[in-house]
């Protein structure tokens, strides 16, 4: 039998906290979204000024992060020219070598996204 580790709401709480600081000090309105290794949201921030529909792209990147266990701008590459995909600003985050939830984040250009969400998921020290 294999024990199965997943981030609880105490993490989604800190990566949210680095991710909502780093958004803010580089100037962009973003939406969050922090999900469990299932695929399930544990967390969710929209911040002032971020668009309604940055609420389903972040939440869809999260959700494919974890399920792939692979960043969605690799998921991007690999879906090849004109196939509806998903963008760049999904992360997984990693704990010995297995997916246990991942961030996505919607709002800013897409390197911006990821870039939070680099620095949300640092914030655990994972």
């Amino acid at each position: 039998m294999q024990s199965r580790f997943s981030l609880d709401f105490a993490d989604a709480q800190a990566i949210a906290a680095a991710c909502l600081e780093s958004a803010a000090r580089q100037g962009v309105a973003v939406s969050i979204a922090i999900v469990d290794g299932a695929g399930d949201l544990l967390q969710f921030s929209r911040m002032d000024g971020a668009r309604t529909y940055t609420v389903d792209l972040a939440t869809k990147k999260a959700r494919a992060a974890a399920n792939v266990g692979v960043a969605t701008a690799i998921i991007a590459a690999m879906s090849g020219p004109g196939a509806e995909s998903v963008k760049a600003g999904g992360l997984p985050v990693l704990h010995q070598g297995q997916c246990v939830g991942a961030v996505g984040i919607s709002g800013a250009q897409t390197a911006v996204d990821e870039a939070i969400a680099t620095e949300g998921i640092a914030a655990l020290g994972a």
